[in-house]
């Protein structure tokens, strides 16, 4: 028998969430070339690679029987029943079918991040709080989930269609930086410096202000310039990182130099060569159009190269807003899915994906990367010892590598600083997280 990359799913209501969901799972995830038909005839021809997504009895087929929530329109609470399936946990109970419960409803709620359209308790910079989240409540924050019912799916349509190919992507890595505060001490100019030593002064510190002097003087490096490590780490595993650029003004969340600093500007040079810049956008600019475009476009200026990527300045969003804004600036990707104060899954995927609008209920062109973790969170948020970083995200690295997706983590140099410690557990992570 001829193999076969094609699979028709029959559905009803071909609705743009349907659509969306659909290709995610068996283009995206799964490699196969997807139909969709709402012809009922397809059911019954023999031979066919058909999945059915309908109340339709097809014992033949590989049958889903739909929640619902694909066919709505409107946004509104909904009656999440969580249980478990073969050690995973499910919501969306149907009770029909090859599945006990929806798995399509299931991913959409999910990735879409419905829940974050609802009302909610935000926290002190304005964020859905990762302890808000049903992932996190019913302790499957740390799970794959969407990937893994993805392969569940992979294998039932094996079981009916043994022929059918799936072409899944491989695992790979994209380490990222921010770049919120390049140097600790350089090109800080006057008013700055000496401010900063007064308060220094004052508070009796006269080693730290010995240090400030001879970076200043150029006898010792600045803590915060470690690009030419991560570089050099990078290019040795092979890598293709971004780094994200601050290039806000100054404000109380937003400290970086101005990229009229030489110093600075020639940094962002030097990384251009060896790695692709994003766009950090400042605290200050939050969701206003016009800020957000005035800081791309001072990062374009200054390396004549486009930029296309962003991820949001403390991770802060707000659905459907902050992405709209994005596409609005020309941005094609962005890397701000994932929590502050928590490693995991925030969408429940280690895979990019489109962004759905559920306000407007269409995909549209942004392609989101959630990312798994982030250094800050491991020393902020959650009081680690460098030593113990890489016990706290290796399992999480596994877990990316078991479903073939996207491990994406972040670091920042200001917090490697020229900390011996942290420099060692960054470097372990990225061993691990290299090896494939």
């Amino acid at each position: 028998m001829a193999r076969s990359e094609v699979l028709s799913v029959y559905i009803e209501d071909i609705s743009p969430r349907a659509s969306w969901v659909l290709r995610l799972i068996f283009e995206d995830l799964l490699g196969l070339k997807l139909s969709l038909t709402d012809d009922s005839t397809l059911l019954s021809i023999p031979g066919k690679t058909v999945l059915n997504y309908s109340a339709a009895e097809t014992p033949h087929l590989l049958s889903i029987t739909p929640y619902g929530l694909l066919s709505e329109t409107d946004l509104k609470p909904q009656d999440v029943r969580m249980s478990q399936y073969e050690g995973l946990p499910v919501f969306f109970p149907t009770g029909d079918g090859d599945l006990p419960f929806d798995p399509f409803s299931m991913i959409f709620y999910l990735v879409s991040r419905y829940e974050e359209y609802l009302p909610f308790k935000a926290d002190g910079h304005g964020r859905f709080p990762h302890t808000e989240s049903l992932a996190y409540k019913e302790g499957f924050l740390k799970l794959a989930i969407v990937n893994r019912l993805a392969l569940k799916l992979k294998g039932l349509l094996l079981q009916k269609f043994p022929d059918l190919v799936c072409n899944c992507p491989d695992y790979r890595f994209i380490p990222t930086i921010d770049v919120d505060i390049a140097f600790a001490h350089l090109g800080k100019g006057f008013v700055r410096t000496y401010g900063a030593m007064a308060k220094l002064l004052l508070k009796g510190n006269i080693k730290e202000i010995g240090k400030r002097i001879r970076t200043m003087q150029g006898k010792a490096e600045d803590p915060y310039d470690n690009f030419d490590l991560l570089l050099s780490l990078f290019s040795k595993y092979s890598l293709d990182p971004v780094f994200f650029i601050l290039a806000g003004n100054p404000g109380p969340f937003d400290r970086n130099l101005s990229l009229k600093n030489k110093l600075f500007a020639g940094l962002l040079i030097k990384l251009s060569e060896s790695a692709e810049l994003g766009v950090h956008p400042s605290y200050g600019a939050g969701h206003d159009h016009g800020k957000i475009k005035n800081e791309i476009d001072r990062i374009e200026a200054v390396t004549g190269k486009k930029v296309s990527k962003s991820r949001q300045h403390f991770v802060r969003m707000r659905f459907p807003e902050t992405y709209e804004g994005l596409l609005h600036n020309g941005i094609l990707e962005d890397y701000s899915m994932g929590y502050a104060s928590m490693s995991g899954f925030r969408a429940g995927i280690a895979s990019p994906f489109r962004f759905y609008n559920l306000r407007n209920d269409e995909e549209t062109s942004l392609i989101v990367h959630p990312f798994i973790f982030m250094d800050t969170t491991l020393d902020d948020y959650m009081k680690l010892d460098p030593k113990d970083y890489p016990a706290a995200v290796v399992p999480l690295i596994e877990e990316v590598k078991a479903v073939n997706g996207t491990l994406i983590a972040i670091w920042h140099n200001y917090a490697l600083a020229d900390d011996v410690q942290k420099h060692k557990a960054f470097k372990d992570i990225m061993k691990t997280a290299s090896r494939i």
